[in-house]
């Protein structure tokens, strides 16, 4: 296990920030025939966070599950955590809004003796919060691991549709914060691309105080079930019925490269002119391509917004094949060229 490992290395060498070289979506099959360092997984409430495991045999020879600090005794939480405890999974508990444990984690990893060279994580983003799956990414490019090349494979596991609950009117109650870099001094103007989701999370009057002259909106159609396009308009009807039809996006949440062409083109074009932020409400894979993308360009901002609102307790049942992304980084970039 990770934390039995040795993290005291007399290496003098100094390594580099490492560099996102590639992405791309691979088969669900794949999983079946990697071998991996570390496998990341979630436990939480929702019946999905063992569906990957359930699913196919992972041969990762460090496997550690992050837990939710609360909600320990909701829905399916109990099941879960026997379910991975039975895998022999490590178990490390983190609050739903912070990564001090997880950011510990990663640092034992990459400074582990047996990882110097190309290590290889698996994680499993389909029950992380926001925070904890942009965290991971944030430490690779924010850090200098002792390590030269990182495959990263991040998996998603959809879920069956479901209603979304009514839920009052929110505000703001502090200024956007980043997921990913934030509040980058900037002469340009503000461009603001929202990642709409099916709850009424980012209203009208959240929208008014976000600080941009132009705004624009993503939202998956096709998604996962056509029920969810639906309910994402009608959710969102004043804020799409605010905008040019050019200022609206539909991407097809199943094809991450799609998905990312829509979204660099677009980013690329306004970066001429704008100083541009992504604050992303909608489907997780949506929210990994805009961490990604703002991973490549230093002038990107993902935001996220603190509305005092705790999402509702839906269960997620598991539906279809788990979407699989896959991440090359390494600090010697002139070796891929």
């Amino acid at each position: 296990m990770v934390f039995q490992s040795s993290i005291t290395n007399n290496n003098s060498y100094i390594y580099d920030k490492m560099e996102l070289i590639f992405t791309h979506q691979v088969g669900f099959d794949q999983l079946k025939n990697e071998q991996f360092d570390f496998f990341l997984a979630a436990s939480g409430y929702e019946n999905r966070c063992s569906y990957l495991i359930d699913s196919i045999e992972i041969n990762a020879d460090n496997k550690i599950v992050i837990a939710f600090e609360d909600k320990k005794d909701l829905l399916y939480r109990e099941k879960n955590d026997n379910r991975f405890r039975d895998e022999g999974f490590e178990f490390i508990e983190e609050s739903e809004s912070d990564t001090g444990k997880i950011n510990r984690v990663l640092d034992a990893i990459c400074n582990s003796s047996g990882c110097s060279g190309r290590i290889r994580i698996l994680v499993d983003y389909s029950c992380m919060s926001k925070l904890w799956y942009a965290g991971i990414l944030k430490y690779f490019i924010s850090n200098e691991p002792r390590i030269d090349h990182l495959e990263l494979f991040f998996s998603y596991t959809s879920a069956v549709f479901s209603e979304p609950l009514d839920s009052p009117a929110r505000q703001i109650l502090a200024a956007p914060r980043g997921l990913l870099k934030a509040n980058i001094k900037s002469k340009k103007p503000r461009a603001v691309i929202l990642g709409l989701g099916y709850e009424k999370y980012l209203t009208s009057t959240v929208i008014e105080k976000l600080n941009y002259h132009s705004l624009f909106a993503f939202y998956s159609d096709p998604a996962f079930d056509s029920r969810y396009a639906d309910r994402v308009t009608r959710n969102n009807k004043k804020i799409l019925g605010s905008l040019p039809d050019d200022h609206i996006y539909k991407y097809p949440v199943t094809d991450l490269k799609k998905t990312d062409d829509l979204l660099t083109s677009l980013t690329m074009k306004l970066r001429l002119d704008y100083h541009v932020s992504i604050l992303p409400a909608g489907p997780k894979p949506f929210t990994l391509s805009a961490l990604l993308l703002a991973a490549r360009y230093p002038d990107i901002e993902v935001w996220t917004i603190d509305t005092g609102y705790s999402p509702a307790a839906y269960n997620r049942n598991p539906t279809g094949e788990p979407m699989v992304c896959k991440l090359l980084f390494s600090n010697d970039e002139d070796l891929f060229l």
